[in-house]
């Protein structure tokens, strides 16, 4: 909502539109508070405008950037984050994620009996029984732990050498 002094202003300024300036001009000649307050802003204003705009001189602004170029750039904060935090909620949605994977792979019995692929084969259809057995599931999850577990101990020697160790810089 607008004050009655911004009101003023801005007829003062020229700055509102036409209907609003004729609404404030009819206020201040109607209403005595508005006209009142329109004389002492109009007074203001006119004090205002006859004064001129003090400027510095040029050596105070040069003074105040050499002592702005001394001043120490800020650094940004930089926030540690407890790596422990990180490591827990990473481990809880791992072991999520293969508690799902361990039950599907429970309830499954990776029968694939009606795996029609139409125009991709001659035949039409593709036989994947013959070539995923419970023995290939068994050995590929064995042959993915295998690989988990060299992914691990490569992780966790990498962290007990430390990285200067290591070679790495």
């Amino acid at each position: 909502m607008i004050t009655i002094e911004e009101e003023i202003w801005d007829y003062i300024d020229g700055s509102g539109s036409p209907e609003q300036q004729l609404a404030v001009e009819a206020k201040i000649a109607s209403d005595p508070v508005y006209s009142s307050l329109y004389q002492e802003l109009l007074e203001i204003n006119k004090e205002m405008s006859g004064m001129g705009l003090e400027e510095p001189s040029m050596s105070f602004t040069r003074n105040v950037m050499e002592q702005v170029k001394l001043e120490i750039a800020p650094v940004s904060m930089k926030t540690k984050v407890d790596k422990r935090i990180i490591y827990s909620i990473s481990a809880f949605f791992i072991c999520s994620i293969l508690a799902i994977v361990a039950y599907i792979i429970a309830n499954s019995d990776f029968t694939f009996q009606d795996a029609k692929f139409g125009s991709l084969f001659s035949s039409g259809q593709l036989d994947f029984s013959k070539y995923i057995t419970p023995t290939f599931i068994k050995i590929f999850l064995f042959v993915d732990l295998l690989l988990a577990f060299a992914y691990l101990d490569s992780f966790l020697r990498r962290k007990r050498i430390g990285p200067h160790e290591n070679g790495i810089s």
